[in-house]
């Protein structure tokens, strides 16, 4: 309540000192005439005929010095209460400065009772040539105008500038909308100013802002496509408690899948971390994934609705492949194993172990371990009747 009613005298204060400069120049220059002609007609009687000229050359400066003020005064208030209120506003201080000022020029000519229509008529050729010379300047300039009347910069806003003029786009906030440039703070911390005109005419302009008040920034990261795009974002939701980030599959080809980041932040400069936090998540459930599929095999990317896996082993053939399926039946009855092919030295068995809720490397390392104990067992056994052949 108290910060409201410190606003409201603000304003206050405002309007009343523009009252104030414009009734102080008024006064003054009725006054300023007044006094001219006593002093010329009592003290200087042989300057009479100059009279009109120096009464004319006060009222001129007198104008030009109160409006100056005034258009100092109003444009303050104009930034101070409609800006801060209305972030879209912030290029009407521009346009109010530039009328101000013609009116200005126009006041300070008819103090000396010169046709403002009779120049603008008589300069129309000099304003081709003058134009023609500051053509990339007013060019800005109406950019400016335009760009903030229409909204297409807003103060305040986190927008990306990606322009045919320069290669780089660029992501920033926009802190100031100047006459010919405007500046920004980019993800990097860095301010840089952005021509007005190059970001009207020849750049795409993407805003962030969502509905919430925060931002979100979409950013694309490219891997291999030798391993499913599944299992990486599974790897990500497993190993990550992002509530900032969201990953989705963007695009998918034969040679590399686009993972698409969609990065929540409230301030660009944040941007930058949460960027590496995204790569790098991305990057090491890829090469967890990797590594699983290299070191498990193809199996490891398989995955069937009873959460059984389907894991091959291979064992020496000096010993019975019925023994080893028996025994192993009895030590994991629900393994359902079987010979899956059978070579000169080797034997290769498949058994479709259930995962129930264990890791992936914790079932392959035991169901190894209990073929291996199998066959040492039954490796051991054969070791006498293998010495009595021998005899």
């Amino acid at each position: 309540m108290a910060k409201t009613k410190s606003k409201l005298a603000r304003r206050r204060d405002q309007i009343a000192k523009i009252v104030t400069e414009v009734i102080v120049g008024i006064a003054f220059t009725i006054l300023a005439g007044y006094l001219i002609d006593i002093i010329i007609t009592k003290f200087l009687p042989q300057y009479k005929s100059y009279e009109s000229f120096v009464i004319e050359s006060v009222h001129a400066v007198t104008i030009l010095i109160i409006g100056l003020l005034v258009v100092g005064s109003f444009v303050r208030y104009i930034r101070e209460v409609l800006i801060k209120t209305n972030k879209s506003l912030y290029g009407i201080s521009l346009v109010i400065r530039i009328v101000f000022y013609v009116v200005i020029l126009a006041l300070v000519m008819s103090a000396f009772h010169v046709s403002v229509t009779g120049i603008l008529a008589g300069s129309a050729i000099g304003g081709i040539v003058l134009g023609l010379a500051v053509q990339t300047v007013a060019s800005n300039v109406l950019s400016s105008v335009f760009a903030t009347s229409s909204n297409t910069l807003k103060f305040g806003e986190t927008i990306s500038v990606n322009s045919w003029v320069w290669s780089v786009e660029t992501t920033g906030k926009i802190v100031e909308v100047k006459t010919l440039f405007s500046k920004m703070l980019t993800k990097d911390n860095n301010v840089i100013y952005l021509p007005n005109s190059e970001i009207l005419g020849n750049s795409v302009i993407t805003e962030y802002r969502n509905d919430g008040g925060s931002y979100i920034y979409p950013l694309n990261i490219t891997a291999q496509a030798d391993v499913p795009a599944d299992k990486i974002l599974q790897e990500i939701k497993n190993n990550n408690d992002f509530s900032d980030i969201k990953f989705f599959l963007s695009t998918k080809n034969g040679i590399s899948n686009t993972f698409e980041a969609l990065i929540t932040f409230d301030d660009v400069t944040e941007l930058n971390e949460k960027m590496a936090r995204a790569n790098m998540a991305l990057d090491s459930a890829y090469w967890n994934v990797k590594s699983r599929f290299n070191v498990l095999g193809p199996n490891s990317m398989w995955e069937s609705p009873e959460n059984i896996y389907p894991l091959s082993i291979i064992l020496n053939s000096d010993v019975s492949s019925e023994k080893v399926i028996e025994e192993v039946s009895k030590q994991l009855p629900d393994s359902g194993v079987i010979l899956l092919a059978r070579g000169g030295s080797t034997n290769t068995f498949l058994a479709k172990v259930k995962l129930s809720g264990k890791s992936m490397d914790k079932v392959i390392n035991d169901t190894n371990l209990v073929f291996e104990n199998i066959y040492n067992k039954l490796k051991a056994e054969n070791q006498p009747k293998d010495d009595e052949k021998k005899q």
